[in-house]
């Protein structure tokens, strides 16, 4: 309770988001499945005692995150990386299932899955709505990240109905092991 709000709220993240979900699911999981050790120097716990030093005020200023660190950092990083905003992380777009100009998805799973009949035989997404943003992904024209994340949902959707529900065999349970 004696703990400034911004420095409660860092503590809610820092306990329950970071481990299960940051560092476990996307970060060692992810990394460990392709052999590659990842390294968090900002979560070294020399580094973390004496962030929790810094005053709130420094840490953020209005919706610029990591402040004192960029002005710490000075000219080391470029102007344009230390004033851009902070951009999540997102998984991969519709570019990365189609090919522009081409009349379908280079890959057959992703061609059967978006299929008319796959769509109206799983019955979660409107074939018609599917069919356009498949056409626009084809012709190069998915807008912004509001049809790119509609199309990588649904094709993740149409997976996840495939496997779990339309193919899940005992075998299944044991497919990772």
């Amino acid at each position: 309770e004696d703990w400034h709000a911004f420095c409660q709220a860092q503590y809610l993240e820092a306990t329950g988001l970071m481990p299960g979900y940051i560092l476990s699911s996307q970060g060692d999981r992810m990394l460990m499945s392709h052999s590659v050790e990842g390294r968090f120097p900002f979560l070294d716990h020399h580094v973390v005692e004496f962030a929790a030093t810094i005053p709130p005020r420094l840490k953020m200023k209005g919706l610029n995150e990591k402040y004192i660190l960029k002005r710490a950092a000075g000219d080391m990083i470029p102007a344009s990386v230390r004033q851009r905003p902070k951009q999540p992380y997102r998984a991969p777009d519709g570019k990365s299932f189609f090919e522009e100009g081409e009349e379908r998805s280079p890959y057959p799973y992703v061609q059967d899955l978006l299929s008319r009949e796959r769509v109206e035989d799983f019955g979660v997404f409107q074939p018609s709505a599917i069919e356009k943003l498949v056409k626009k992904a084809l012709h190069g024209r998915l807008v912004g990240v509001k049809d790119n994340m509609a199309l990588v949902g649904a094709l993740s959707t149409q997976l996840v109905v495939d496997r779990f529900v339309h193919h899940f065999t005992r075998q299944s349970i044991h497919a990772t092991d």
